[in-house]
């Protein structure tokens, strides 16, 4: 059986986990084999539409997760645990500001590692950086009712020390740079409209997308603001004056390793809600962002920088650029560098001529260069595209990009769909690679490992389907190239929020986001109490490690 520990938290103790490798194990042994999977889950050549009669489905939602051979599943920190030293202790019944600003929020989406320089003591470090959407009232509050004071505190961003003891990565409680954003951090806004609107102003807000770059920062994409300024109207940092409102919906850049940086809002990369986002780099050291926009029917962005990283400033100033689909082509349109596009980046995207994906989500760049976007469906679009190949679709697909040798400074790029998503036994369309052991839904992470898996995670929002949320892993090179497997299935209600690696130790980490949260759930009624599954305990979104060794 597996066991896992609450590291950090003061009145905890270690606690069993229900669940087996069994289930999983001969859940597993009743797939289809590589033989017969052409029938039970098609190929990418021949769509799946009338597939034969596929076993009991081992995928199905439960209470518990399950962990795939031969990975091994450990807790490393959830919702309620300390993240600064002098925290109070977690009552999920009694919420208060000073709780909710100083431990680990109820959601979370893992933006990924940077590796700090080695310390004298030869212990190996990792700081894992997260950003935290605003919380859903209804699995927080036992009311139900939303209480600003205290979201505003629980959403923005957080930074965890990791250290590596006995051969397992643990949380390290009192970390140099541990350390929480929220509605009343200082930023920074710099770029074409910096001056404009300012150049600071108090408070992140409600991120839903981040990643970690190349050069050793995170970028932090703020939510709609249209939405959270009103949440937040009644706080005390001027949320409620028309006027700051401009200054949120931005890209925040800060520096993970000093605890004394504040986040730095870049206005050159517009202003709109992501669902995703990429960092990398032109071969002279450019800085490259792709973005994707957080709506059924939403847009591709991509920006190219002047100068390269090293200079600081960087992302505020370059080529913001929208996509434009031409069959199974991407085309960039370069859009105005103006105080119009910067403000109101979806209105130029449209006047420019960008193409609708279908509710594009995450991005990940191969080994090989190509680039992956995730998109989670859209039951609204009517008529299909290459890159969007079926209509009134709420599965989802993934695509893969290439490009000619100017590399991602390409004008355009050629797509194909490499995995149609859906019950392969129900859905119109589905496309898997021969010999696929499972299938998805509504993929909306993509992460990369040192060997060049792709690592799937779907979030269907909390809704009660044939298939349980989780992590699968895709292969992008080989003989089993885009062979699809599943390596974790979270508990019902809940999505994943993302994966990240570190190489030297083989471990994987992941973020199980609000277990239980299903579209009827509220925080005395949830759908399950993973992973405490204590009487009367509310459920906890969980930063997990996955080992293989």
């Amino acid at each position: 059986m597996f066991f896992f520990e609450k590291k950090n938290q003061k009145t905890s103790a270690p606690l069993r986990a229900e669940l087996t490798r069994r289930g999983l194990i001969t859940a597993l042994a009743a797939l289809p084999t590589a033989a017969s999977a052409q029938s039970a889950l098609g190929t990418s050549s021949v769509p799946s539409t009338s597939p034969a009669a596929l076993p009991e489905n081992p995928q199905k939602p439960s209470g518990g997760d399950t962990v795939a051979p031969p990975y091994r599943r450990a807790v490393i920190t959830r919702w309620g645990d300390a993240v600064l030293p002098d925290a109070p202790p977690f009552n999920p019944f009694l919420l208060t500001p000073e709780q909710a600003g100083e431990e680990f929020p109820y959601d979370a989406i893992l933006a990924g590692l940077i590796t700090p320089p080695p310390a004298q003591d030869g212990i190996s470090r990792l700081v894992a950086v997260f950003a935290n959407p605003y919380p859903n009232p209804a699995m927080v509050y036992p009311s139900g009712q939303d209480n600003p004071q205290i979201s505003g505190k629980m959403q923005g961003a957080t930074v965890l020390n990791l250290q590596r003891q006995n051969g397992a990565w643990l949380f390290a409680a009192g970390g140099y740079q541990n350390r929480r954003l929220t509605d009343g951090t200082l930023c920074q806004i710099t770029g074409p409209v910096g001056n404009i609107l300012g150049g600071t102003v108090q408070g992140l807000l409600g991120p839903a997308a981040g990643c970690t770059t190349p050069w050793a920062t995170a970028l932090l994409a703020e939510g709609d603001p249209q939405i959270l300024i009103p949440a937040l109207a009644g706080t005390e940092f001027g949320f409620a004056n028309p006027a700051n409102g401009a200054k949120f919906g931005w890209i925040a850049e800060f520096n993970p390793l000093d605890p004394s940086s504040f986040p730095i809002k870049r206005t050159a990369l517009g202003r709109f809600p992501r669902a995703g986002l990429l960092a990398t780099q032109t071969a002279d050291g450019r800085p490259v962002i792709f973005m994707s926009h957080d709506a059924p029917a939403g847009f591709l962005f991509r920006f190219i920088a002047a100068t390269g990283a090293t200079d600081g400033t960087a992302l505020d100033s370059g080529t913001l650029a929208a996509a434009k689909i031409t069959g199974s082509q991407i085309t960039w349109l370069d859009l105005p560098q103006n105080t119009g596009t910067y403000a109101g980046t979806i209105s130029a995207a449209q006047t420019a001529g960008a193409s609708p994906f279908d509710s594009p989500a995450g991005l990940a760049l191969g080994l090989d260069g190509t680039l992956y976007l995730a998109c989670r469906g859209n039951s609204g679009r009517t008529v299909p595209d290459a890159l969007n190949p079926r209509a009134n679709d709420e599965n989802g697909h993934i695509i893969a990009f290439t490009f000619d040798n100017n590399g991602l400074t390409s004008k355009t790029y050629t797509g194909r769909i490499v995995l149609a998503a859906g019950n392969p036994a129900t859905a119109q369309g589905t496309q898997y690679t021969q010999g696929s052991t499972a299938w998805l839904r509504q993929p909306a992470t993509l992460d990369i490992d040192q060997e060049g898996q792709l690592w799937v995670g779907t979030n269907q929002e909390g809704k009660i389907t044939a298939t349980a949320d989780g992590l699968f892993t895709l292969q992008t090179a080989g003989p089993s190239k885009y062979l699809l497997n599943a390596a974790y299935l979270a508990p019902i209600g809940a999505a994943i929020g993302g994966a990240a690696f570190d190489a030297a130790t083989n471990a994987i980490f992941a973020v199980v986001r609000h277990p239980g949260a299903t579209p009827n759930a509220s925080f005395a009624a949830p759908a399950t109490r993973w992973p405490t599954m204590r009487a009367n305990f509310p459920p906890q979104t969980t930063y997990i490690n996955l080992s293989n060794s």
